[in-house]
């Protein structure tokens, strides 16, 4: 019987993950209600990300709110997997004119989902957490303690 343990990733390890992928999730809450939207986006090495979204779509209204983004990988054979996730603060930067808007503009690529995509939005970390769920064996002395999966 495989057993499995949960690690906790650095924060070199998150944003290692995070430049790496493309695709991540936007939580927002919108009139008391939990919204979360897969969203293409980029990042850079301070872990700021940027995504596009349309004229009037919900994540308009992450603008100066507490948000979280969160993306993920699975191996469903190897019933392993990882997760980072960003708290943070949204911004529109679709027309602030300095330098770091521009750059995060920039490293965006074309969005995945069909139709205009003009607002542009980062959310600015103030916290970046991670963590790994990987496979023991029987009897492994695992250095790390056992957490569940919550």
């Amino acid at each position: 019987m495989t057993t499995s343990q949960l690690i906790e990733l650095d924060e070199a390890e998150c944003l290692r993950l995070l430049l790496h992928n493309v695709l991540g999730r936007v939580a927002v809450v919108v009139d008391g209600r939990p919204h979360i939207v897969p969203v293409t986006y980029a990042a850079d090495t301070n872990g700021d990300v940027v995504f596009r979204t349309g004229p009037d779509t919900v994540l308009t209204r992450v603008d100066f709110e507490h948000v979280a983004f969160e993306i993920d990988g699975v191996d469903e054979q190897a019933r392993s997997g990882w997760s980072v996730t960003i708290h943070g603060v949204g911004s529109e930067i679709t027309d602030v004119d300095e330098q770091k808007a521009r750059y995060l503009r920039q490293k965006l690529g074309e969005s995945w989902a069909p139709g205009p995509r003009p607002r542009w939005f980062a959310i600015y970390p103030r916290e970046i957490t991670g963590r790994r769920l990987t496979p023991t064996a029987p009897g492994d002395d695992a250095s790390h303690p056992r957490v569940p999966w919550t």
